[in-house]
C-alpha cells in the first residue's frame, strides 16, 4: 500500500473515532441522532411552588394507594391540578373555543427550540419583560426566528426555584418575576407563526399582571406554552429540538409534561 494512502486511512479513522468520542449518545439501540440530551423538567413534589388562588389551587400530593406489604403491589394516588410543576398550557385554558391539550397535534410538540437570553435584563429588574425589541436584537444576531418553533425566555430564575424569590410576592400579594410582553407574543404568533413559547418562571405573564393578558393573547392564536422549564441555561440559543411529552387527557387545559432538548 502506498505510504500516502496508509496515512489517509489512519487520519480518517482518527476523525471518525474522535467524532464518536465526543457524543453523549452511548446507547447503541438509540435511533435519534443527537450529541446532547437535556431534561428540561423539574421533579414534581409537594414542596414545588405554585400560584395560590384562594379556595382553588393546592400543592401536589402523592399518597400510597396500595403497598407491597399489604396488597402485593405498590401504587399511589396523585392529588393534582393541571398547572403544577413543569407543565403545558393549552389554548382552552383561557379561550372559549380554544383546543384542549389532547387536541394539540403531535407534530406541533416536536419543534425547533429558540432561547432568548434575558438574564442580564432580569437581574436589573425582576419585572422585566421580553419585548419585540429583544426579539429583533436576537434576530439581528442569530437570523430570523423560524416558523413552527418554540421560543423560550431564559431569565435565570431557575436558581430561585426553592426560594420565595421565585414567586416574588410582596406585602400586597403582587408577584414579581419576568415574562413575555403582550406585544412580543403577538409578534411571535402573528408574524413568525411559532408553535409555542416557554419560560423558566412559574407563568409566562410578567408576575405583576393578574389579568393574564399575555396568556389571552397567545391563546387567541391557538398556540401552546410551557412553564417552569428547567436547565435552559444548558441549551444553545439555536440548533436544538424540543420534545414536549404532553398528557393526552380529553378536554384538559394543560397538565404536567416531560420536556427534552436534543442537539
Amino acid at each position: 500500500m502506498p505510504r500516502s494512502k496508509f496515512f489517509l486511512i489512519i487520519l480518517y479513522s482518527a476523525f471518525i473515532f474522535g467524532c464518536h468520542g465526543k457524543t453523549a449518545q452511548s446507547d447503541p439501540n438509540s435511533v435519534l441522532p443527537y450529541h446532547h440530551l437535556e431534561d428540561l423538567t423539574y421533579t414534581l413534589t409537594d414542596t414545588f411552588p405554585y400560584i395560590h388562588v384562594h379556595k382553588l389551587t393546592f400543592p401536589f400530593r402523592l399518597e400510597p394507594m396500595a403497598t407491597l406489604e399489604k396488597n402485593g403491589v405498590r401504587a399511589n394516588t396523585w392529588i393534582i391540578h393541571e398547572h403544577l410543576g413543569t407543565h403545558i398550557d393549552a389554548p382552552n385554558h383561557f379561550q372559549p373555543d380554544g383546543i384542549a391539550v389532547d387536541q394539540i397535534k403531535p407534530e406541533d410538540l416536536i419543534v425547533p427550540l429558540i432561547i432568548i437570553d434575558l438574564t442580564a435584563k432580569a437581574a436589573k429588574d425582576k419585572d422585566a419583560e421580553l419585548t419585540v425589541s429583544d426579539l429583533e436584537k436576537f434576530e439581528a444576531a442569530n437570523g430570523r426566528i423560524t416558523p413552527h418553533s418554540c421560543v423560550m425566555m431564559l431569565s435565570g430564575w431557575g436558581k430561585y426555584v426553592n426560594t420565595p424569590t421565585y414567586m416574588g410576592e410582596d406585602s400586597s400579594g403582587t408577584k414579581h418575576f419576568p415574562g413575555f410582553s403582550v406585544a412580543a407574543v403577538k409578534f411571535l404568533a402573528g408574524q413568525r407563526d411559532i408553535a409555542g413559547i416557554g419560560v423558566d418562571v412559574i407563568s409566562f405573564d410578567p408576575g405583576r399582571d393578574n389579568n393574564y393578558s399575555t396568556h389571552k393573547m397567545l391563546f387567541s392564536f391557538g398556540k401552546w406554552a410551557v412553564e417552569n422549564v428547567a436547565n435552559l441555561e444548558k441549551v444553545p440559543a439555536t440548533g436544538a429540538t424540543l420534545i414536549v411529552g404532553a398528557p393526552k387527557v380529553g378536554g384538559a387545559t394543560g397538565g404536567i409534561a416531560r420536556l427534552f432538548a436534543l442537539w
